[in-house]
């Protein structure tokens, strides 16, 4: 019998190509998956930071009692005590530090909080308080609100300033500041 339509399909070879190409993409994709995954470990500082600050102003007007927020950098968290030392709350950077983090000190962030100084002059603009006078090693939170600070983060080598509103908890633009 002869046929009258030739058959349709697709050659030895049109299928090798596209075997090939389906192994260089899964190939591409599962090297990129283990960074995924190291990512997804840790969260930004900042980030971190900021979530930890809007939940100091909250649970100081929960329990209409003071709450301060430290940094510990031993486990690179920030944490939410009540004046006698009992931690609240606990804010990780990293899921859990291994061995490579704690061997590498640029994995690990520093924090260093500073108070907004009142401002003096004619434009309010300058301080008459000493840089060391404006140090802070933590925050306190009262009846919804906080002493007026930045938070400094250095970060895999990288210096991010934040400010904060005293009684929002949000961050500030420093642009439209009058520092």
């Amino acid at each position: 019998m002869l046929r009258k339509h030739p058959v349709a399909g697709f050659s030895l070879i049109e299928i090798l190509i596209v075997l090939a190409l389906v192994g260089v993409l899964a190939a591409i994709v599962s090297g990129n998956i283990a960074g995924f995954i190291d990512g997804s470990k840790v969260e930004p500082p900042s980030r971190v930071l900021k979530r930890a600050v809007l939940e100091g102003i909250y649970l100081s007007n929960e329990r209409k009692r003071e709450v301060r927020l430290s940094y510990l950098e031993e486990n690179a968290s920030f944490l939410i005590s009540d004046p006698q030392g009992g931690i609240l709350k606990d804010f990780k950077i990293y899921e859990e530090i291994s061995e490579d983090i704690q061997s590498s000190p640029e994995k690990i962030p520093r924090v260093f909080f500073r108070a907004i100084g009142p401002g003096t002059g004619v434009d309010g603009e300058e301080t008459d308080l000493e840089d060391e006078q404006l140090e802070l090693e933590s925050i306190r939170f009262h009846a919804g609100c906080s002493t007026p600070f930045t938070a400094e983060i250095l970060f895999m080598e990288k210096s991010d300033t934040l400010y904060f509103d005293p009684f929002s908890g949000y961050e500030l633009n420093p642009d439209e500041l009058d520092l």
